[in-house]
């Protein structure tokens, strides 16, 4: 026989407890219960309960004095909880069932009308609603502060070069503020998803009940504002059912995580001695348990490794709406976690991201030791084209005379003078032909040149609105 939860007896009764006679299933209680991970949204919760409390004081329900007495004691609750007080009993199965139950003992039977025409479906979407909503803000703030970060290091490094890189190759040079910005640019569209997010959850779910909406004269408009949503659900069954705008904020978030990953290993390989690009303060790398000499890049390898996680996070929730039938579903109950370890896990990354980026040092020497001539070869084909010879042709040209010098293991720049009198005046470009010169050529909007890298910071600034 499977053993009976106590629930359901005295002060632990479930609110719903009416329509059964037996207990819940002691199993079924542990499968049940959400406590562990939605107390998270008590603040939340509490909130929206302030604000329906103000809907039924409009629709009759309540007097003014029972708003008043009631409005009293969610805000000791609240207070209470957000002094780490331990209010929770083993019978509580969520949030929303512990604060109304907190309340009622505190205040007495008018707190069992504080979910007159308001479903625990209404509820949690309402709660999850104003998180999503909040955090989306304060991760785009982060984000932002990222950014800074990174203006400040391209501003340092405006006028140094570096190779830039398609398929782990070295391939034409480029400002290392020109590659910082590719960096600051991305985030940008990061933070219009995380707005799009927020604006996704801009509507009030309040009022819905159920599935059908409240049969009081419920002022919804009233509610929305003291929550500061700037909308109101169109449709009762849409607000409890769908989670698209949670799937959203999970999409962003990935996103942001897989950009963030990417930089981050682009950091690792440059910390390498392979490479001796760059170095970060070491309050951001650790040493090895064993072998004394080592100085790991761990934080780029950690924001590079919870990228899984956000992913999954949102692979998580989209498995399980992805066959829900309408309307409300307990499955739904999975739509929480992977949301706060989503908004926890960004929260220390951006942190750690933007602190590292500021203790980034690019070692200049080095980077200039390794930059390969061959990335000038697009070069020598452009002036060519000048010279009105095709591109196909140039190119052809230009690759016999890079593969002549692999052979005699030398730089093309370095070939016999023979080889450049076959080009128009050879000799005297080659002398032109420099790092410098290929990347000042790249002026163009968008482009490499110091133009174009100053054009950048000046929209990154204006962007962050700096002065």
């Amino acid at each position: 026989m499977p053993e009976k939860s106590s629930k359901g007896k005295g002060k632990n009764a479930t609110l719903w407890q009416g329509r059964f006679q037996g207990s819940m299933a002691t199993s079924m209680e542990k499968l049940s219960v959400s406590l562990d991970f939605d107390r998270k949204l008590f603040r939340e919760d509490i909130e929206g309960s302030l604000a329906h409390a103000l809907g039924l004081k409009a629709a009759g329900v309540l007097s003014a004095a029972e708003l008043r007495k009631m409005q009293d004691g969610l805000k000791r609750v609240m207070a209470d909880l957000e002094a780490g007080k331990d209010l929770f009993e083993p019978g509580d199965e969520d949030i929303h069932m512990a604060v109304e139950r907190i309340l009622t003992q505190r205040i007495g039977p008018l707190g069992k009308k504080l979910h007159t025409g308001r479903s625990r479906n209404d509820q949690v979407a309402t709660d999850l609603k104003l998180y999503v909503r909040r955090r989306a803000q304060a991760l785009e703030a982060l984000v932002t502060e990222l950014q800074k970060a990174i203006y400040r290091k391209a501003i340092a490094y405006q006028k140094d070069l570096m190779p830039g890189y398609t398929h782990v190759q070295q391939a034409q040079p480029v400002y290392i503020a020109h590659y910082l910005l590719s960096f600051f640019f991305a985030l940008e569209r990061d933070k219009a998803r995380l707005r799009h997010a927020c604006d996704a959850a801009a509507e009030m779910p309040l009022g819905s009940g159920a599935l059908a909406g409240s049969a009081f004269p419920y002022k919804r408009e009233l509610v929305a504002k003291a929550l500061g949503f700037p909308a109101l659900s169109s449709n009762s069954i849409d607000a409890t059912a769908h989670r698209d705008w949670a799937l959203e904020f999970l999409s962003a978030m990935a996103i942001l995580g897989a950009a963030l990953s990417g930089y981050a290993e682009d950091f690792v390989l440059w910390s390498t001695q392979e490479f001796g690009y760059i170095e970060l303060g070491e309050a951001y790398t650790s040493g090895s348990s064993m072998m004394p000499q080592k100085r790991n890049p761990d934080s780029m390898e950690l924001i590079r490794g919870k990228t899984g996680r956000l992913l999954g996070n949102f692979t998580r929730l989209f498995t399980v709406v992805k066959g829900l039938p309408h309307a409300y579903d307990r499955d739904l109950q999975e739509d929480k976690e992977g949301v706060f370890d989503s908004v926890e896990t960004l929260e220390l990354t951006l942190t750690v991201m933007a602190e590292a980026m500021d203790s980034l040092r690019f070692k200049t020497d080095v980077i200039a030791a390794k930059m390969h001539p061959g990335m000038l070869a697009t070069d020598l084909a452009d002036y060519l084209v000048g010279k009105d010879v095709p591109f196909r042709d140039a190119h052809h040209i230009v690759g016999r005379m890079i593969a002549k010098a692999e052979s005699l293991k030398v730089s093309f720049l370095d070939l016999p003078a023979s080889e450049w009198d076959a080009i128009p005046d050879g000799k005297d470009f080659r002398k032109r032909l420099t790092f410098a010169y290929s990347a000042e050529r790249r002026g163009i909007q968008g482009g490499t040149g110091s133009a174009s890298v100053r054009g950048q910071l000046a929209k990154a600034r204006r962007l962050l609105k700096l002065k």
